[in-house]
């Protein structure tokens, strides 16, 4: 029987983003299943060298690789839907895997042109689409637009044979807002790999690269700097905090939502910004730090890839008191309020090794019990083989 996969990734892969990570990981995991695994996506991202990549022709001037909308994404998803098309009557696979919501638009278009095959097609929801719109203010000048969002998501809920979710909070929005069948609806948790540590020599070069402080307690962020993400309440932050013990490593991208308000506040000797990194190397980055922050306060249902990256390193973690968070975290981890609650936190924490000490040492076995990618394999397994089982 054939074990062949089409993936459907409706964005740049790869872009060191956390939707993107996700996706590598889920590959990953399906190879280390046997699975024979063709990701088709947009004309531009990087080549991961162990992923099998169909790109759509090039779309002259679509270069953005940040999350967000663009002009040009609905060019990209025809010429991704005739890519799909060619690769499904190519390949034949037994499964389409379709990541995010335009993503499983475009897998189920495929499987009603052939539905003699009955091919299943998996929807692999990283939260709720009108929710990450409303999150990004999509609505706010078109309001109209949330109600006929909202019913094609539902639709798109209904037709799948089966849907795949980040995170538990993910599963329980989708099944509350959505009306799901919980038989059809499973988890496959958003997953890290352990970091290793950080060798002297390299953690020297890097902070004297950047300029870091070693009598402070570093801070670090990693992320887009997007409205959606915290960026409003991770300037609030930044300004606020004790600069005297406290600097700011933040690893993310465009810089230039965040550098005009450090030059505009004299923020600049609390920060260092990295501006985008590889993937790669985002671990040796999170090694310096000795907290992690997380400043976005939404419950649109998305998980945290930084979260799990923070997690990974052995960081305590300071955010807010959102569902996914309460979730990630171990039981009883103090969460934040508003982002002056946030400042509080990490002064407490910043004043106290030990306090630090014993969250690291609980955040690294709470990762190591539910987040590693070992155990989305096992999820993946058990969702897959039930689901071929019902073909």
């Amino acid at each position: 029987m054939s074990k062949k996969i089409l993936h459907i990734a409706p964005t740049p892969f790869f872009s060191d983003r956390g939707c993107h990570i996700r996706i590598e990981g889920i590959v990953r995991c399906l190879s280390e299943l046997g699975y024979e695994n063709t990701v088709c996506t947009y004309h531009h991202g990087r080549d991961i060298a162990s992923i099998n990549t169909k790109r759509i022709k090039i779309i002259a001037n679509y270069t953005q690789t940040a999350a967000g909308p663009s002009k040009y994404k609905l060019l990209a998803d025809w010429r991704l839907l005739i890519l799909c098309t060619k690769e499904y009557r190519r390949l034949r696979p037994q499964v389409i895997h379709a990541h995010l919501h335009e993503g499983l638009l475009i897998g189920l278009l495929i499987k009603w042109a052939f539905f003699w095959h009955r091919t299943p097609v998996i929807g692999d929801m990283q939260g709720s689409l009108s929710g990450e719109l409303e999150a990004h203010g999509s609505f706010k000048k078109k309001s109209y637009l949330k109600w006929p969002i909202k019913s094609l998501e539902w639709c798109l809920m209904k037709f799948a044979d089966h849907i795949l979710c980040s995170s538990q909070h993910s599963l329980e929005k989708i099944q509350q807002d959505f009306s799901v069948n919980p038989n059809k609806v499973s988890l496959a948790q958003d997953g890290a790999d352990k970091s290793k540590p950080l060798p002297k020599n390299r953690k020297d070069e890097l902070q004297k690269k950047w300029s870091l402080p070693k009598d402070k307690t570093l801070v670090v962020y990693s992320g887009a700097l997007l409205e959606s993400k915290g960026l409003s309440e991770l300037k609030t932050i930044i300004k606020a905090a004790n600069s005297e013990i406290i600097h700011f490593l933040i690893i993310g991208y465009p810089t230039e939502n965040l550098q005009p308000f450090l030059e505009q506040e004299q923020c600049q000797n609390v920060c260092s910004l990295t501006g985008q990194i590889d993937f790669e190397q985002l671990s040796e980055f999170l090694c310096l730090a000795d907290i992690g922050i997380d400043p976005k306060n939404n419950n649109a249902g998305e998980g945290s890839g930084k979260m799990l990256n923070y997690l990974a390193c052995g960081l305590p973690v300071v955010a807010f008191s959102t569902l996914n968070n309460i979730e990630f975290l171990p039981k009883g981890t103090p969460l934040a309020k508003d982002a002056g609650h946030v400042v509080e936190l990490l002064d407490e924490l910043a004043k106290n090794q030990a306090l630090i000490k014993s969250r690291s040492i609980a955040n690294l076995k709470q990762f190591e019990e539910h987040y590693s990618w070992q155990v989305c394999k096992l999820q993946l397994e058990c969702s897959y083989n039930a689901i071929i089982v019902n073909k």
